[in-house]
């Protein structure tokens, strides 16, 4: 393990402890000197890991008092669901992630993405709308490579995040990029290959409405897709309690 990874390895452990509460709010840690033996962690990389747990509000570190878990869902930030999803991803086996996180993702997305559609309804150009043609176009040939339909799903996403040409949004959509990605994993895996062929032709009518000017309100578009997303919560809601499988499928 080279010497970048030494205080990534704790970091790692630490939030999972944290996240599945292992380690409870208000827990009081033991010094840095017992916990770096625990973790079979050097002090120095130790304490680099400590430092950035602290600066995700995941810890409190008092001078002289000792080090406290803080209650992430009161203190943290996205990123600290951001970084956790990525580390998830990369460490299968010790995965943590669970259905009940993934539902409220999607929750999430549901509240934030039609909103971005409203306001990038009024700055959409002819060649985002082309872009997007062509993105749902490929998506719908590629029917037989979920991998590929994923990728797609999210450059779909990004060119809505563009034509927004918001800072805030633009951060926004940087820090939920892992979460996005397993959430449409889940998705496009969980769906047979009539069901994914219904949702991307559901999304090629939608923009056809928009650019025959069927469609003409930017609340009409967001409501529209708002129930795309509604209903396919749903389904992989229903999906992922008769098959518990499906979370852990999408790494396979």
């Amino acid at each position: 393990m080279s010497n970048q990874q030494v205080p990534e390895k704790a970091v790692r452990i630490l939030m999972k402890d944290i996240f599945t509460k292992k380690l409870k709010p208000g827990t009081k840690l033991p010094s840095a000197k017992e916990l770096s033996k625990q973790l079979h962690i050097d002090l120095s990389s130790l304490r680099i890991a400590l430092k950035r747990l602290e600066a995700m509000n995941l810890l409190l570190i008092k001078q002289g008092d000792g080090i406290y878990v803080k209650d992430y869902v009161k203190h943290a930030g996205i990123d600290f669901l951001s970084l956790l999803f990525t580390q998830d991803e990369a460490n299968i086996e010790d995965y943590v992630i669970d259905e009940c996180l993934i539902d409220e993702v999607w929750e999430y997305w549901m509240m934030f993405f039609p909103e971005m559609l409203k306001l990038a309804f009024h700055r959409l150009t002819l060649k985002d709308v082309k872009i997007l043609r062509n993105l749902l176009e490929e998506e719908y040939a590629s029917m037989n490579d979920r991998a590929k339909i994923i990728e797609l799903e999210i450059k779909q996403q990004d060119l809505v995040v563009d034509v927004c040409n918001n800072t805030i949004i633009f951060l926004m959509s940087n820090s939920s990029r892992p979460m996005r990605k397993k959430i449409i994993a889940i998705f496009v895996h969980a769906l047979s290959e009539q069901e994914l062929k219904d949702f991307i032709e559901m999304k090629m009518s939608l923009l056809s409405d928009y650019a025959k000017g069927t469609i003409t309100g930017a609340n009409s578009i967001a409501e529209k897709y708002r129930e795309i997303l509604s209903a396919n919560r749903q389904m992989v809601r229903q999906k992922i309690i008769q098959n518990d499988y499906i979370l852990h499928a999408t790494h396979k």
